[in-house]
């Protein structure tokens, strides 16, 4: 199991790492829970406050941080190992904002392909919103927004249960996910510090795909999961010059995350 549990880890790290062993027999609800917490910690997120200050902007830098994985620690424990080290999954990439007249802005975060061991992983996702405060000129920032995420991660294991006859196989897994986020956000200036507040509904959905035998209950070579629930994000941004530095705290169908960002601002 600890090879899906290491790939959110991979992110931020290029270090090597010992082959580890997938269950050989995830039930429909296994594969949502892991599903979900793998969809969310890579969904979007700029760590950005739904304001557009100015007639037009654009930012650049770096966007990282962890969520919360329960079920998917419990799962390495399930199967023999130690789960305590997977009771966090990281993310990270590149990032990029931009706000034009209208009050109209756009976010784009990216994790380009790269193979990590015998890992290859993608992260794409995108933000859109109208900042109605700002086009009113209310006292504060009031926006709606829609974020979108698709992630693409694949590796090599091999499998040896019924499915196989019982004979080692090499397979190769495929785990793809897609979230949607629809969202009103506020937040407010004030000079230095930039706080705020969104709230919305969120979706996944996701494929798990094996090449060769079966890691899943139902000895099938493809497994769908989705799921929808509320969300939730607070969070800050702090400014000196063309430095801006920012923190949120957010929580999407269930699952905790906290993410960061450094970037520069113009």
């Amino acid at each position: 199991m600890k090879k899906f549990l290491v790939l959110g880890a991979l992110l931020l790290s290029t270090s090597a790492f010992a082959q580890f062993e997938l269950p050989d027999s995830l039930t429909d609800q296994q594969i949502e829970d892991v599903s979900a917490e793998f969809a969310v910690n890579l969904s979007h997120t700029v760590v950005a406050a739904p304001e557009t200050s100015g007639l037009w902007g654009v930012e650049v830098g770096l966007v990282g941080g962890r969520s919360k994985s329960p079920e998917l620690a419990d799962l390495v424990d399930e199967a023999g190992e130690d789960g305590s080290d997977f009771e966090q999954i990281y993310h990270g990439g590149l990032m990029a904002r931009a706000h034009f007249p209208l009050e109209l802005f756009i976010e784009l975060s990216l994790l380009p392909n790269r193979e990590i061991s015998d890992i290859t992983i993608e992260n794409k996702t995108l933000g859109l919103g109208w900042n109605a405060g700002a086009y009113f000129n209310l006292p504060l920032d009031l926006a709606i927004g829609a974020n979108f995420s698709t992630s693409e991660i694949s590796f090599k294991q091999v499998i040896n249960n019924d499915s196989t006859g019982n004979n080692p196989v090499d397979s190769k897994i495929n785990f793809d996910a897609k979230t949607r986020v629809f969202y009103l956000g506020v937040s407010r200036d004030f000079i230095f510090i930039i706080p705020y507040l969104k709230v919305g509904a969120a979706t996944f959905e996701s494929d798990v795909k094996v090449d060769a035998g079966s890691i899943f209950a139902s000895e099938s070579k493809e497994e769908s999961a989705d799921g929808s629930g509320a969300y939730f994000a607070l969070g800050a941004n702090f400014q000196v010059l063309f430095f801006k530095f920012g923190i949120e705290a957010s929580k999407t169908i269930d699952v905790g995350r906290l993410s960061g960002k450094f970037s520069l601002d113009f």
